[in-house]
């Protein structure tokens, strides 16, 4: 009976500390409100680029289509 006592306190013991060995460390809390991000102060200007771009590169495709 002592043995059998013995091996499950060992079980028990081997299986917490396996637990905490493992275990994360706590993050510190976050700011409650990060700063916004400016996302649509340069849309525009993307927006033409992107426009400049394809024509680019679609009239570089007519280009080599027709030599």
């Amino acid at each position: 009976m002592k043995l059998n006592l013995l091996k499950l306190y060992s079980t028990v013991f081997i299986t917490l500390m396996s637990f905490l060995a493992t275990a994360q460390p706590v993050d510190p809390p976050a700011d409650p409100d990060p700063p916004a991000a400016p996302i649509n102060t340069q849309i525009i200007w993307l927006a033409v680029v992107g426009i400049a771009f394809a024509y680019f590169i679609i009239n570089k495709k007519k280009m080599s289509f027709l030599k």
